[in-house]
């Protein structure tokens, strides 16, 4: 867990936290909220190296925080502050919030289970071969519900099993478990709670989005949208193209179908009265046939 190491600040100190962090807000686009709880310090630092390239992670006390986001002249920023993160720190970046929730994300990391965490996630025994010989791993891994049987000198799961529900603590039991199985259920890295951007807030359910499924939607919605409009008749810069096109594809179809001959259906007319003129002929040599 990431603490904050104590240090008795002067009011100077304070004073010239409060600047710079009020200075930092007002100078990026993207402002937003982390919340440093059960991150180890050690993964801090190797996350803040790999996020250096996009954004800048700042972590001041509370009350300073809070003296610098209500000192810096940005319309809403103040919002930011009404987050539920236990331990926060500001993040900075020019990404757009969806872009730094995903870069955020791509870069956490799983972790064993020391015990007392809250399961993040339901947590499962895979099925088959834990590559575990017979012995008191058998009763633990039923203890779980797991229906295990052993063959060639290994444990086997029959079926995957739900060992943990999310928000179930990870007891010492359960760890062991875990850890026989190789399975790593917790998540390290930095959580994004809210982000600010051109006086709008975004919370974490609003930044976990599927930004390819998120595109495709609005294209899907903008090619229907499109095709209502020239339907319609609906003449603008967009659509105005594919309706001219579309009236001259039928306007050129009726003056061939019609036989009214123009530079540009002479063609087209010639063709057609063929066609006819034959299917004409070949229904007359049927005919003759026939009698």
């Amino acid at each position: 867990m990431v603490q904050p190491k104590p240090k008795q600040l002067t009011r100077s100190d304070k004073e010239e936290i409060v600047e710079n962090t009020a200075e930092m807000i007002e100078s990026h686009s993207i402002v937003g909220i982390l919340d440093m709880q059960s991150l180890p310090a050690r993964q801090l630092q190797e996350i803040k190296g790999e996020l250096s390239e996009f954004a800048s992670v700042r972590m001041v006390r509370k009350t300073l925080m809070e003296i610098a986001v209500d000192q810096a002249e940005k319309d809403g920023i103040d919002a930011v502050l009404e987050n539920p993160a236990l331990q926060p720190a500001l993040i900075f970046s020019e990404k757009s919030p969806f872009q730094l929730y995903r870069l955020i994300d791509e870069n956490k990391t799983s972790a064993a289970a020391q015990g007392g965490e809250v399961a993040p996630d339901q947590i499962t025994i895979p099925e088959g071969d834990t590559g575990i010989g017979p012995g008191p791993m058998l009763g633990k891994l039923q203890q779980f519900g797991a229906q295990v049987q052993v063959q060639d000198g290994s444990i086997h799961v029959q079926e995957e099993t739900v060992m943990l529900e999310e928000g179930d603590t990870i007891d010492d039991d359960a760890v062991e478990v875990l850890n026989q199985l190789g399975i790593e259920p917790l998540e390290i890295g930095l959580d994004l709670k809210v982000a600010y951007s051109d006086g709008n807030i975004f919370d974490k359910q609003e930044l976990d989005i599927d930004e390819e499924q998120y595109r495709q939607d609005v294209e899907a919605g903008a090619g229907a949208a499109f095709r209502l409009a020239v339907n319609a008749g609906v003449v603008n810069e967009t659509t105005a193209p594919a309706i001219v096109s579309e009236a001259v594809s039928k306007a050129r179809s009726l003056s061939t179908d019609r036989g009214i001959p123009s530079e540009e259906t002479i063609e087209d007319s010639i063709s057609l009265a063929r066609s006819r003129a034959e299917a004409v002929d070949s229904e007359t040599d049927r005919e003759n046939t026939d009698q």
